[in-house]
């Protein structure tokens, strides 16, 4: 992931983590002082009951899950991420995959509102 995004670490937070003791979990507070750190809006996480609106509105976050994210995200420039899937696709050799495949392969894999938003665009997959 380092490779990718060159900020996807994020070290010395230690300074935000007593903003962090509310949370449900003790052990989620190194995310929400990496998020408090780097003035995030947003944290991707499917463990959405350790991060309840009630802690994070106030701090001007919000906490989404994957599959919300990446259906958000391939909403924002859906012409671009419809490309983007189909060649990611057809890179798949074993096995191969249809568009049909693919999707029942994402929603089986609990991405229900990517789905959503790529069923439509089926035929371009």
């Amino acid at each position: 992931m380092e490779e990718a995004f060159e900020d996807a670490s994020v070290d010395d937070y230690d300074d935000f983590l007593s903003a962090c003791i509310s949370l449900p979990d003790a052990n989620d507070a190194h995310v929400l002082a990496a998020a408090l750190k780097t003035q995030a809006a947003t944290i991707v996480t499917d463990n959405l009951k350790d991060f309840p609106e009630t802690i994070l509105t106030p701090l001007n976050i919000e906490a989404r899950s994957t599959d919300a994210f990446i259906a958000d995200t391939i909403s924002l420039d859906l012409g671009r991420a419809v490309a983007v899937i189909r060649n990611m696709r057809l890179r798949l050799k074993r096995p191969e995959k249809t568009p049909q495949i693919l999707l029942l392969d994402m929603e089986a894999e609990g991405l229900t509102e990517t789905v959503d938003v790529l069923r439509a665009h089926v035929q371009s997959l």
